[in-house]
């Protein structure tokens, strides 16, 4: 069997192992070992790295962290899943730990009697049911595009659109950006929104923006007159997300990062010359100073 074959790859792929990749995939691509664990691939510490060297292997997951290892998936589990969701496209160290802030969520969340809905023909389907109409969704190329927002349904037939906090931008803007996204159809009583963040401090700043007027008017625009604290929460992830240490593997980044060092080192040389040079004019000058002065007395 030829392994670098697509059709060969997935067929080594087990039911836990494509539900595992296609899983990371819908919560943005990125996954570290202890994630994975939780998510199921595996049951103990061992497996789950021996089943993740596995996959990178195979050519369907890549390590692009140290310390710890954080995986993304790659194009082959977009040909998996049929569709492309941008997340085998590198992204910058903020939106990696936000999307491991997502499978955070995605761990925790999965423990309260919700669904997710990943699929985006079923997120349409269901928010037609509660009401929602498809011309005011956001639109991509003039036609509904939800496939990045996540979606949850209660028991009671409830949908809550989620969104993670990301760690590069402000809360003002994630939020009206937020409320201006599903605006139109806030009205319905069964739609609700939620915003997960991964610390205390970044809920407390929320908490304030939801009696903000700003916002509360952007709500009365659209006929609304819930106020926005009962209409969103505010979720605080408790599992902390780790620092992204990128694995420089591309030379032209090596070499990129070997100059700068180099040229770190030199600046320090500078300045470290340039202190000593400081101090041997001001050991040369002293006694002159002493001899002019004992020539004045």
């Amino acid at each position: 069997m030829s392994m670098f074959r697509f059709r060969d790859r997935a067929s080594v792929l087990d039911e836990r192992s494509r539900r595992f990749l296609t899983t990371v995939a819908w919560l943005g691509g990125y996954v570290t070992p202890e994630q994975a664990q939780l998510l199921g691939i595996r049951n103990s510490v061992p497996r789950v790295h021996v089943q993740l060297k596995d996959l990178e292997d195979w050519g369907f997951i890549r390590r692009v962290g140290v310390y710890p290892s954080i995986y993304q998936v790659t194009k082959s589990v977009t040909r998996l899943m049929g569709a492309d969701l941008a997340a085998r496209r590198e992204h910058a160290n903020e939106t990696i730990r936000t999307r491991l802030l997502t499978v955070n969520f995605y761990v925790e969340a999965i423990r309260w009697p919700v669904e997710f809905v990943f699929d985006h023909g079923q997120k349409i389907s269901k928010l037609m049911k509660i009401g929602c109409q498809p011309a005011f969704f956001p639109q991509r190329g003039h036609r509904p595009y939800l496939w990045q927002d996540i979606l949850l349904q209660r028991p009671s037939g409830e949908l809550v659109f989620a969104m993670v906090d990301h760690f590069g931008r402000t809360s003002s803007f994630q939020l009206h950006t937020f409320l201006k996204r599903f605006a139109p159809n806030l009205g319905l009583d069964e739609l609700r929104l939620m915003v997960a963040v991964g610390s205390e401090r970044r809920e407390r700043l929320f908490s304030r923006l939801l009696n903000h007027t700003r916002l509360q008017r952007l709500l009365d625009e659209q006929g609304i007159t819930m106020p926005l604290r009962e209409m969103l929460t505010i979720y605080c992830v408790r599992r902390a997300v780790p620092v992204v240490r990128p694995l420089i593997t591309n030379r032209q980044q090596l070499r990129e990062l070997r100059a700068l060092r180099l040229a770190s080192r030199g600046l320090i040389d500078q300045q470290q010359q340039a202190r000593h040079v400081i101090h041997n004019n001001a050991i040369h000058t002293n006694p002159g100073v002493s001899a002019e002065q004992g020539d004045m007395s």
